[in-house]
């Protein structure tokens, strides 16, 4: 994908409040960031140039099915706990913590989308996004 910035004077990258490069989408996201079975906070970005509705779109859809995962995860706590190799991570719904299971729903934090000069777009998840699945998160506006 390096060819994609040719010419280009800017280009996306995340950085971590270390100045860490976090992600360099959609080159290469870092070691840092990978996802484990004790990871407890996720980042999760949706972008295009066309078309905020379908960000949106594919933002509740990654957040249901991490929701429903998490509901898995937690009915099925007893189940035991495994390793944490990476391999693991790549297979479906993992036992975090049976020890420290606190049987809530996933959280999601409301945030704030603005345009190049700082005005609000919208605020995501509103209160009619992801009404369906009120049973499956919590969200902290």
């Amino acid at each position: 994908y390096l060819q994609l910035l040719d010419g280009k004077d800017n280009y996306p990258c995340l950085v971590d409040a270390e100045g860490v490069v976090i992600s360099f989408p959609p080159i290469t996201n870092s070691e840092k960031t990978k996802i484990r079975k004790t990871t407890r906070d996720l980042f999760l970005e949706v972008t295009s140039d066309r078309s905020l509705q379908i960000c949106k779109d594919v933002m509740d859809a990654l957040i249901l099915k991490i929701a429903e995962l998490n509901r898995f995860t937690m009915e099925n706590e007893e189940e035991g706990s495994g390793s944490d190799d990476e391999s693991d991570a790549l297979c479906g719904p993992v036992n975090v913590n049976p020890k420290q299971n606190t049987q809530q729903p996933l959280v999601v934090e409301q945030v704030r989308v603005v345009d190049m000069d700082g005005n609000l777009k919208v605020l995501y998840p509103s209160k009619t996004d992801l009404a369906t699945a009120s049973s499956l998160l919590t969200v902290i506006r």
